[in-house]
């Protein structure tokens, strides 16, 4: 088949984009209609009043870099470790967060001492200086650091997602754009949402960015001291100080804050459950829980995962019925294949189109993705899923248009090349068209930007099987058998078979005299789970109904789910019956040290900041964060 990857589409700024977003879309139409010569003279005074002060508005980016200075270009900034690490924190963030259209978050530190600084602009710039920096970094460890500095860049952004500029935004042009008349008649009408309700959601939203990018925020907000106690006696503004009009005092955001995190922590253990039962392949259940969270937190991370498990969905039943397409080419995404256990089926006679149940999973997965799309234009995981579900469904000529967004973006995007190369290949196919020669070169030029990768690999010797280059497609698929770490899945199995014309040899995560991780006393898989609940206590449990819940469907389906998490160990339930158990560490090794001990796993199925190594026949994998092991999981390894 083909293997897919995903990420980010350009941040556009052009000139009409920047015309649409400060004067509006009727301004932007002038510059493409016939209009008198008039019309056009007052857009372009327009244009230059705009051009002129863009760096003159303390309300842009621009006026704070030329006033103040990119603190992080600077030789002093250069040094701060600090700077690096919030860089970072922001990334994290921006990686589950989702974007305002129009509004790209940037992170600016500038050069600017005194009192601490942290503002959002209406361009998506994000102001901090050093002040800030010394008031999350100062006496504490640098993951404390981290933590802090990631609820105030998540509250910022929050403030971008939540659009709170766009109300005075949309005051000052009336003001500056409209006559006293038509001033007059709005005013009344126009009200602005109250400041100190914004400064609440924006604390609530950005909690839940920094918790959804795995920083550690609930210890920041414990009763007796918390992170806003320390940032008033640093800035000797009171705690309970509540008379500004712009802010609630800290202790209102405190308990707030407070009064939201553990009815939001419950929330993300949907999530959580939701990625373990992708991994161990339960991908129906997995939509059902991402679903589920979804209601409460409807995020582009959740969207896009339940496109992947759709994705998956339509793999696995083209996989059993229709092989040759399977195993054509692979895209760039990180995918959950099926095993080498599974069995298959001869090829289904057609066009696997014409299955009406991978139509459809292919179809939900590209409402996912578009979904996912939509509330952040810019991730670059969305675009490539959409490439290659528009390839499923032999759109080719929109996965194309997907994969040249990434590539005006970032012109060595080797995923982006990968994909597009697919694209271009059946899209000539399709149309009577040689291009494989040219989706070769694709890939060779990919396979320079990213040498040995095993997707890339596959596919150059898969294109060069179909030019009769046989030599050619030998070498590298040799290479692909011989990568170190390369997990021993279906199509390793498969090339293997074509190649040697036997059976590979057995992998050692399959022998016996490897010992694996016990689970951990006092739980067991298959238990039932009123006998987790005794040990454990029910205040413990978080339950959830989830499924199709729909009394006026023939198709409804409910599944209740239970999760448990104590003292490092996390217990899901569905039915009542454990179905995975997952031992957390604050300190793992490395995860080369995992492939030493037990080999290379059957499959890798990536997740935010890293992958799951799945020993499936052994009912086992682990979650890798940083190259660094952070838990052991282990499931049912079937019949």
């Amino acid at each position: 088949m083909i293997s897919f990857t995903f990420m980010k589409i350009e941040n556009q700024q052009s000139l009409s984009f920047l015309i649409k977003s400060f004067f509006g879309a009727g301004v932007r139409s002038t510059l493409y209609e016939k209009r008198p010569a008039g019309g056009i003279f007052f857009v372009f005074l327009l244009l230059v009043g705009f051009i002129s002060g863009y760096g003159q508005n303390r309300e842009y980016s621009q006026w704070w870099i030329e006033n103040y200075n990119d603190y992080s270009q600077l030789e002093q900034g250069k040094k701060d470790f600090r700077v690096k690490r919030a860089s970072e924190v922001f990334e994290r963030l921006l990686n589950v967060a989702d974007k305002a259209e129009g509004r790209m978050p940037n992170l600016i530190i500038i050069n600017q001492s005194g009192e601490p600084c942290a503002r959002t602009l209406p361009d998506g710039g994000i102001i901090l200086n050093p002040g800030i920096l010394s008031i999350c970094y100062e006496g504490v460890s640098r993951e404390v650091g981290d933590s802090r500095i990631a609820i105030l860049i998540g509250h910022e952004i929050a403030h971008l997602t939540n659009k709170d500029n766009i109300y005075n935004e949309a005051l000052r042009d009336m003001q500056n754009f409209s006559d006293p008349k038509t001033r007059g008649q709005l005013k009344p009408d126009f009200k602005l949402p109250d400041n100190r309700t914004r400064e609440f959601l924006a604390d609530k939203k950005g909690t839940i960015y920094a918790l959804m990018a795995d920083f550690k925020v609930k210890t920041l907000f414990n009763e007796n001291s918390s992170f806003f106690q320390y940032w008033a006696k640093q800035t000797g503004i009171g705690y309970s100080n509540d008379n500004a009009t712009k802010h609630p005092s800290f202790e209102k955001r405190v308990q707030f804050v407070r009064s939201q995190l553990n009815a939001v922590i419950k929330q993300l253990e949907l999530f959580n459950a939701g990625m373990l039962l992708f991994q161990v392949g339960s991908y129906h259940d997995s939509i059902a829980a991402f679903i589920e969270f979804s209601k409460v937190y409807p995020s582009r991370e959740v969207f896009n995962n339940i496109g992947v498990c759709y994705l998956n969905l339509a793999l696995d039943r083209i996989h059993l019925y229709y092989k040759d397409d399977y195993y054509r080419f692979r895209f760039s995404i990180p995918i959950d294949y099926s095993t080498t256990a599974q069995p298959l089926n001869p090829r289904g006679a057609g066009n696997y189109l014409n299955d009406k149940d991978i139509l459809r999973y292919i179809e939900n997965a590209i409402y996912y993705f578009n979904l996912a799309a939509s509330r952040d234009p810019y991730n670059r995981a969305c675009r490539l899923n959409l490439a290659a579900a528009s390839i499923l469904k032999k759109e080719y000529a929109q996965a194309m248009a997907e994969c040249d967004k990434l590539l005006k973006k970032n012109p060595k995007d080797f995923d982006a090349m990968n994909n597009k190369a697919i694209a271009f290949y059946y899209y000539g196919q399709n149309e009577g068209m040689e291009t494989t020669q040219k989706a070769i070169q694709l890939l060779e030029t990919s396979n320079g930007l990213k040498p040995s990768n095993p997707v890339i690999l596959y596919n150059l010797a898969s294109m060069k099987e179909k030019r009769n280059r046989m030599a050619g497609a030998g070498l590298n698929w040799e290479m692909y058998l011989n990568l170190p770490d390369i997990p021993r899945d279906n199509f390793y199995s498969y090339i293997y078979r074509k190649i040697h014309r036997t059976e590979p040899p057995k992998n050692t995560e399959l022998s016996t005299s490897v010992l694996f991780p016990q689970i951990p006393s006092g739980v067991k898989l298959g238990e039932d789970f009123t006998f987790i609940e005794k040990k454990f206590g029910k205040k413990s449990i978080d339950s959830y109904k989830i499924g199709k819940q729909d009394k006026n469907s023939n198709s409804s389906w409910a599944i209740d789910l239970q999760v448990i998490v104590k003292e490092g160990i996390r217990v899901v339930a569905l039915d009542n019956t454990v179905e995975i158990i997952e031992k957390e560490f604050s300190n793992g090794e490395e995860i080369t040290k995992i492939f030493e001990k037990y080999g290379a796993p059957v499959k890798v199925v990536p997740h935010t900041r890293g992958n799951f190594y799945i020993y499936k026949s052994k009912g086992f994998s682990v979650k890798e964060k940083d190259r660094k092991v952070v838990s052991y999981i282990w499931f049912s390894k079937g019949f």
